[in-house]
Parts: C-alpha cells; structure tokens; sequence
C-alpha cells in the first residue's frame, strides 16, 4: 500500500483563529478556522483519500478493504473498523472552554465506544499565550459545584505559560482549557465527547449560549492535583524523540535537517505524521516517493517497512510522528 494523504475537514469555531489559514494558504478572506480535523473517522466526519487508487473513499472504508494491511493486526483485533485516532490543527484566538473529557467506561455508559486521552504539541505561540491543565490543588465534587456556582472554579485551575515546543498529556478527566493566542496539533482517541464547565458566557452568531454540561463533568474529572502538568521530553536533531507513551497512543517528534531513516519494521501499527515546519521528500519502503509540507499530514500503512526523510531547501524539516504499540 502506498501512504495515504486525506482531505482535512475544516471547522469554523467562535473562538477560531488565522494560524490554520496561514499554514495551509488559504485565501485571505476566508473565515478564521477553529480546528482541522486532518486525519478522522469519526461518524459523519469521516476523512477522504485526495489521491491514489482510493481516491475519494472515506477512513472507514479504506480499513474495511484493507484490514490489518492497513492499521496493523492488533488495532484490527483491538479496534475492528474503527479508526482509534482523530488528528486535528487547533488555532485559538479566543480560549476554549474550560471543559473535560469522559475516560472509556464513562463513555461506554452514554452508548460510545471510547473515552477521550489526547496530548497538545505547541506548533505557535502569541505572547503571553497559556492555557490551563488540571487543577493546582487536590480538590473535591462538592467543591466544584460550590466553584461553578459562586464562579471562582477558574482560581483553582492550575494555569501555564506556553511556547512552542511545549508538550500536554491530557488524559481523560483532567479538566483543561487552551487559552488565546495558541497554534497547536492535538493528537487524541477517536472521540468527540466533551463536558463544558464554563464558556466564559459567549454567544453564537444567534444570541444563544452554547450548551454546558456541568453535572456530567462532575463525574467525569479526576479531583487529584498532579505536581507536574508538562510533557518533558529531549528534542533530538535527526532521530525521533519520544513525547507521549500510554495505552492510546505513541507520539514523538521528528526533526531533520539532512536525510535520516526510521525503521518500522516491529511497528505492528499504522503510522501518522502531522508536518508543521520546512518539508521533506519522503520515500517508504516499498519506494514510494511524496512530498510533505507544512499543514500536511499523511497516513503509513501498517505494512510499511521504513521511511527515508531528505529536507528539501536546506531547512530543518519538522513532523509530530504518532502510532499504537
């Protein structure tokens, strides 16, 4: 099989930013975007192949056709048709709300396959750019709903300045919020569940507020302070970088600035890299040959062996790399 290239699904959102626009050129005077869904197969958000001998065929359907070719023996066994990952761009120039995310049991409960872990890789940074990840002190049921009442929740939420670079590990009942002036790439379980906690009163384009979901995120959050929030990770200049490592997903970093080569050949997994800086002429090992540039993100099939990475123009090439192990 040869690496797969979909059509990102491009979302307007009230608190949408430019930075999506600008990475992927688009015209000047369209609407700010929210979020790119780049690589999906949630219902009714399904991603479809731009080119190849699958052109226009959806996410799902590539994996009914080509099973564990496709995603790897154990994802087929784990997962059968379902795609596990939703990749997405998100660029906020209003903060998004402050919000949680039911983990698999609680999800199962409401009729959903999966919960929602997801990690933030920070590709941009405004200044003064932070966002909020868990809470700064071990807290409790009761006193979230003294805090959403009185509104003094926010003042127990532990805040942090962002940079590019940074890494967040999300797991599902953290309760978090990407503040303004972030360009990000999320990384997260095939899920779109999520409980508002507060959306700092806005409105829609109707007048009406957007529906919050209080008493379900009460459930739902984990009430433990953790002493630390960042991802820590050593960047390392042509050879893949681990960030993240849990049950739902494996990402690390990949910068190149002359050619280099990963070996896949023990990875029982499909493989996906979301590119946001420089680009790079990328052959597999089958010898399929294709281009990556910034706001571009490509699917490796499970069967693939490799994959050579050659810069183009003599700049550092820069990719988040993700898969299941």
């Amino acid at each position: 099989m040869k690496p797969i290239k979909f059509q990102a699904l491009l979302k307007n959102t009230i608190w949408g930013g430019y930075d999506i626009n600008e990475m992927k050129g688009l015209p000047q005077d369209a609407e700010p975007i929210g979020e790119s869904w780049e690589i999906s197969g949630v219902p009714d958000n399904e991603t479809i192949e731009v080119e190849g001998d699958d052109k226009g065929a959806t996410l799902p359907a590539l994996i009914e056709k080509y099973g564990a070719e496709l995603v790897g023996e154990e994802n087929l066994r784990r997962y059968g048709t379902t795609f596990p990952l939703l990749i997405k761009f998100i660029s906020a120039a209003e903060p998004l709300s402050i919000q949680v995310h039911p983990d698999d049991a609680l999800a199962q409960k409401m009729g959903h396959p999966y919960g929602k872990t997801e990690m933030w890789y920070l590709v941009g940074t405004k200044p003064g750019a932070h966002l909020c990840s868990g809470f700064a002190h071990d807290y409790s049921a009761e006193a979230y709903e003294q805090g959403v009442e009185d509104g003094t929740l926010e003042a127990h939420l532990a805040n942090h300045d962002t940079h590019p670079g940074d890494c967040f590990f999300i797991p599902a009942g953290r309760i978090h919020s990407i503040g303004a002036g972030n360009f990000l790439i999320e990384i997260q379980q095939s899920s779109n569940d999520t409980f508002r906690v507060y959306d700092f009163n806005r409105t829609d384009a109707a007048g009406n507020r957007r529906e919050l979901h209080v008493e379900q995120a009460k459930v739902a959050l984990n009430y433990k302070a953790e002493a630390e929030y960042r991802t820590h990770y050593t960047p390392t200049l042509n050879a893949p970088a681990l960030m993240v490592s849990c049950p739902q997903f494996t990402t690390r970093l990949i910068q190149a600035d002359r050619p280099m080569e990963v070996d896949y050949r023990t990875t029982d997994s499909f493989v996906i890299l979301i590119a946001y800086e420089g680009a790079a002429r990328l052959t597999d090992g089958a010898g399929h040959a294709f281009t990556l540039r910034p706001g571009e993100s490509v699917l490796l099939p499970a069967a693939n062996e490799s994959l050579k990475f050659e810069p183009e123009d003599g700049k550092c090439f820069s990719c988040v790399e993700t898969f299941i192990i």
